[in-house]
């Protein structure tokens, strides 16, 4: 049995290698003359770009686009933070609710008001209260909408958010 396997594996190395010394035939010919040709494309984008331009409903579409702002005009609307960030600057974090109390409500035959305390300052305001305009007990801009006495409540606009303040009993 062994000189069996040994015989079997004798023939077949040797296969192996009378067959990889054996030439090779690896030309192999193609004809590519019966392929269509392709179609011509136009590579000139900037020509394509001014015939589609030159279309008259094109025209009147572009007229009508409006054109992006300059970009400082833009930025100059807007605060962005502080340039040292140990520095009391102008821009305020939206701690109104914290700096903001209320301390009790005066209802009169004329008008409603309010006693508040805002960053050290203590006073009364009314509804036609605006904030940086008449009072400085409330932040620049902040517009009173509404004063309740009976439900003990106060309504504040602050940058486009409504505020509402309650009296609580002790």
């Amino acid at each position: 049995m062994k000189n069996n396997f040994r015989s079997f594996i004798l023939i077949f190395f040797t296969s192996i290698f009378l067959f990889s010394c054996s030439q090779k035939n690896n030309n192999i010919d193609l004809d590519l003359s019966n392929l269509p040709k392709p179609k011509s494309i136009k590579s000139n984008f900037n020509d394509q770009l001014e015939e589609a331009l030159g279309n008259e409903d094109n025209q009147l579409f572009i007229k009508q686009l409006i054109p992006f702002e300059d970009r400082k005009k833009l930025l100059s609307k807007y605060k962005f933070g502080k340039k040292d960030p140990f520095s009391a600057g102008e821009t305020q974090l939206n701690q109104f609710s914290s700096n903001f109390k209320l301390k009790g409500f005066l209802n009169t035959k004329m008008e409603n008001f309010v006693f508040v305390s805002y960053q050290g300052n203590e006073g009364a305001i009314s509804e036609d209260s605006v904030g940086g305009l008449n009072t400085n007990l409330l932040p620049n801009g902040a517009k009173v909408k509404t004063i309740d006495p009976k439900n003990r409540q106060l309504k504040i606009s602050f940058n486009n958010e409504d505020f509402t303040f309650e009296l609580k009993s002790i």
